[in-house]
């Protein structure tokens, strides 16, 4: 029992002290964003879609089977993710495979634009990854 207890506050403490230094030294505020919850737009029935929270200069959410975190950072229309940290439960393959899927478009993302009323990501190359639906 005392092991588990040192483990979670180990984990806590780890946790606790990435602050701005994941995110890089250009890095700003995520302006507008913060604040913001969306969740992805999915075509699959019966799944919960993966989901972002914006903070300050921090995002998580659900990612299909586990809980994500991470820095983020944004410029004019610029955006990153970097830092990206998981929960890890194991769950049916489908969802791994979201999950997955949804990782890879939190590291491939550097812009953003909110279009029709949804926020859509997409990488260097200007390709869109993902787009999500504003939750509040």
């Amino acid at each position: 029992m005392k092991r588990a207890a040192l483990i979670a506050l180990l984990f806590t403490a780890a946790c606790a002290s990435h602050g701005n230094g994941d995110i890089g030294s250009g890095a700003a505020p995520l302006g507008a964003l913060a604040g913001s919850e969306w969740v992805m737009l999915s075509e699959a029935d019966g799944e919960t879609p993966p989901t972002i929270v914006f903070a300050q200069d921090r995002a998580s959410g659900h990612a299909g089977c586990n809980r994500w975190f991470g820095a983020a950072s944004a410029s004019d229309q610029g955006l990153e993710f970097s830092g990206i940290g998981l929960t890890r439960m194991m769950c049916p393959p489908p969802l791994m495979e979201t999950e997955s899927a949804f990782t890879t478009v939190l590291n491939e993302t550097r812009g953003f634009r909110v279009e029709n009323g949804e926020l859509v990501l997409y990488d260097i190359g200007g390709t869109d990854l993902a787009r999500f639906r504003r939750t509040n």
